[in-house]
């Protein structure tokens, strides 16, 4: 692998699960290392989205465990220690393509100043004092203003670590948790990891509940857990059950899925580059799926500072129907004051013309770091706030590790601020297409004058829901 460039939070990055070296087709991102599996976890796509019992059992006469069926897509997830399995599957009738399975993983903070787990208080004075200038920088006080603060009607569901159901801020809002994994069994809530709190408390911190408001204070939240510790991966989700929670979110008619994750492929000349089309392939098909069904997919657009114009892909925001979200930063002051506040891309966000929209993921206050040595001692200002969890497998047994509040930065904490939106949009407008979500929260945004950084431009709640 090559060296590492920006260990940067925000956006989870791809793993490829394959026994085979690094390639000139299948480049993944600089903190990744392909992993070796025994048994090797294979995805396989069956001809015409159809999951026949014919298949299945070839798949087994070739010598795979089948492991998980996503029928909806027609996709089956397979262990296998043969050396030939993928060889002799191809073969078998009614399947399209067998590849090496892949896995997600947390990569480092781009910046993270924590602050020490505390009990909540009556008043959101985390809030009042201007901390959350990414709330205040969309306009979403505006919309509540008029009275748009969203539902339980209306569920935005969040695919990451699990949501801290102990947290005043985020415990009005829950309406429903799961878990998937390849584990025989799974916790909801967060044991690994608190991103999936941060990104929650983005979209719908309530009102009084704690110190902190999100976009929609009254939405429906649902929380997916998908991460697991995976040996030679570290805290990381199996791809296939990302795609099983997306796939039961859609099926449960929940309106939103927020996914602060993503991953870098490039296509090119050389072996494995039939892995990442096959991947391709895949991950397009759950998300066909779950648009048809009339759920809107946010997505993060990447901490790598690429140029997504090239080979390189993004994996989910790049996928048609998808909305690909940028990072922006705010200057010169890290609260937002109108007529004085400028936006910036954020020095990590990757860009191009697959982004739909620009929101706030903060930096440090730099143009192009966060060295420590030359950061302002207020730079955890410039991060995004939010609420956080102390995970730990003992105390998530009974859902009741300490809570807190926390700064963050990347473009997984400007994916929440639209997935809070267009929580918002389904709600003042129940029935809107996810297509037509996408194209109102576009159309309304705040042109920020360079479609290749920003999209669209800035997201704007209260232009989005009038």
């Amino acid at each position: 692998m090559r060296k590492m460039l920006l260990p940067f939070a925000g956006a989870l990055l791809l793993a490829a699960c394959s026994q085979q070296g690094t390639d000139a087709g299948l480049r993944m991102d600089n903190w990744i290392q392909k992993q070796s599996l025994d048994p090797q976890r294979y995805m396989v796509l069956l001809k015409n989205n159809r999951m026949t019992g014919e298949a299945l059992s070839g798949l087994q006469a070739a010598g795979g465990q089948v492991v998980r069926t996503l029928p909806q897509v027609g996709i089956a997830v397979v262990v296998s220690s043969s050396p030939t399995f993928a060889a002799n599957a191809a073969k078998v009738a009614d399947i399209q393509a067998v590849a090496a399975s892949f896995a997600e993983a947390l990569p480092q903070a781009v910046a993270e100043d924590v602050a020490v787990p505390e009990g909540p208080t009556a008043a959101d004075n985390l809030y009042n004092s201007g901390l959350l200038w990414g709330i205040q920088r969309i306009h979403a006080p505006e919309a509540w203003a008029r009275g748009v603060t969203g539902s339980k009607n209306t569920v935005v569901a969040v695919i990451d670590t699990g949501i801290a159901t102990n947290h005043p801020d985020l415990a009005p809002n829950i309406v429903f948790t799961a878990c998937y994994s390849s584990l025989p069994t799974c916790n909801p809530y967060p044991s690994l990891s608190d991103h999936g709190t941060h990104v929650a408390g983005t979209v719908a911190a309530a009102f009084g509940g704690g110190r902190v408001v999100g976009v929609g204070p009254n939405l429906g939240l649902a929380g997916y857990n998908t991460f697991e510790s995976i040996p030679g991966c570290g805290v990381c989700s199996y791809t296939d059950s990302r795609w099983a929670a997306m796939i039961d979110a859609a099926d449960r008619g929940f309106e939103v899925i927020n996914m602060s994750l993503g991953s870098r492929g490039q296509f090119g000349g050389g072996r494995g580059t039939n892995d990442l089309a096959t991947f391709v392939a895949a991950d397009n098909r759950v998300a066909d799926y779950v648009i048809r069904r009339g759920t809107t997919i946010v997505a993060s657009a990447g901490n790598s500072a690429l140029d997504l114009n090239g080979t390189w892909i993004n994996l989910p925001g790049g996928l048609t129907g998808i909305m690909n979200i940028g990072a922006t930063g705010i200057r010169p002051n890290p609260r937002y004051q109108p007529g004085v506040s400028t936006d910036v891309k954020s020095f990590f966000s990757n860009y191009g013309a697959s982004l739909a929209l620009a929101a706030p993921g903060g930096d440090c206050g730099l143009p192009n770091d966060c060295n420590p040595a030359t950061r302002p001692a207020n730079y955890a200002e410039h991060l995004v706030l939010s609420t956080i969890v102390a995970p730990n497998p003992t105390c998530a047994a009974t859902q009741s590790c300490p809570i807190g509040y926390g700064w963050k930065a990347g473009t997984s904490m400007a994916a929440p601020h639209v997935a809070g939106v267009a929580g918002l949009v389904k709600d003042v407008n129940p029935g809107l297409s996810p297509q037509q979500v996408s194209a109102l929260i576009r159309r309304t945004a705040e042109p920020l004058g360079d479609n290749q950084r920003f999209g669209a431009g800035m997201v704007d709640a209260n232009a989005a829901t009038r």
